[in-house]
């Protein structure tokens, strides 16, 4: 079994090498990997084909920046392997990984995760084996609304599934991998979890809660909703999709309440309001059972119009993270 591994590559010139050797050092050997640059200003590309020089596995693709949902896309034309793995160019991976997944045979597989810091010092355990016992559909709709990380590097999708039903990572600055995660479970027939953490990131500035966007998801939960639609499962999960407008909006109203001194925020929170009221379907309810706490309850504050109270808590607790 081959194994194809993609990592989209930006200005990474300080941490790219470790990235790739830690796949080099796989102690399972039967694998591809595609390094796609795109776009980077520094010495990334040099480094990358200095690596493909001297290994005939490694392929390099360079493209102009898109961002790294197009790269993954890019990589994934060029993928010949049963399996895909997507690994970010600063973070890396256990020696032990394929040969933990090369034991699987479904159609996806979840791996654990641990995020670190600079000197590998683990500062949080993202497991997603501990929902291995829920039910399909329940597992699916928490992804859906983002109460269960989506992240694109968080599993190990079957080629056959992607090229099959044409799943893809979308263009969204943020949350690009939401899509593709829904995609991915939703055609899936077999699910699978590796309980041993495999994967290691480094807390990085660029994450959602430093993106500088005041709505980071608005446009990806209509863009799931779309998809929805397009596959003819939207009346089945409509509930799902209004509550991951509900959540969007909440993570936009946190924003809001912190970026914007009083005045500009009630306007600001005034329109998102109006936003979300025509953006949600009245025709089915809120699934809230598949939002996360927080989303739940300032989605609620929202609901409610209950602007200065919203206002209050986040600039004093910061919930959403």
């Amino acid at each position: 079994m081959k194994i194809s591994v993609i990592i989209p590559v930006y200005n990474a010139e300080s941490y790219i090498g470790r990235c790739i050797e830690s796949v080099q050092v796989q102690t399972f050997g039967d694998w591809q990997m595609i390094l796609v640059d795109d776009g980077s200003n520094d010495n990334s590309l040099a480094i990358c084909q200095k690596y493909a020089e001297i290994d005939d596995r490694i392929q390099v693709m360079h493209q102009e920046n898109a961002g790294a949902g197009a790269a993954r896309n890019t990589g994934l034309t060029k993928a010949l392997g049963e399996y895909i793995v997507f690994i970010d160019s600063d973070d890396y991976v256990a020696e032990y990984y394929f040969e933990l997944l090369s034991n699987h045979t479904e159609d996806v597989v979840f791996i654990n995760v641990e995020a670190v810091d600079g000197n590998g010092s683990i500062v949080r355990k993202e497991y997603l084996s501990v929902y291995k016992n829920m039910k399909k559909d329940d597992f699916m709709r928490a992804q859906m609304t983002g109460k269960i990380n989506w992240g694109g590097v968080r599993k190990v999708v079957k080629r056959e599934i992607l090229e099959k039903n044409n799943i893809k990572y979308s263009n969204h600055k943020v949350g690009e991998e939401a899509l593709f995660t829904y995609c991915s479970v939703y055609y899936s027939q077999t699910i699978a979890f590796i309980e041993k953490p495999a994967y290691f990131y480094i807390l990085r500035a660029d994450s959602l809660s430093h993106t500088k966007m005041d709505d980071p998801w608005g446009e990806v939960a209509l863009a799931l909703k779309a998809k929805t639609l397009d596959n003819g499962s939207y009346a089945k999960y409509a509930d799902t999709v209004n509550a991951f407008i509900l959540t969007a909006a909440a993570v936009s109203a946190d924003r809001l309440a912190v970026n914007y001194k009083r005045e500009e925020y009630r306007k600001k929170i005034e329109s998102l309001y109006i936003s979300l009221i025509d953006k949600l379907d009245k025709a089915y309810p809120i699934d809230y059972n598949h939002m996360s706490l927080k989303a739940k309850f300032l989605g609620k504050l929202l609901l409610g119009r209950h602007f200065s109270l919203i206002r209050a808590i986040s600039r004093s607790k910061r919930l959403m993270k």
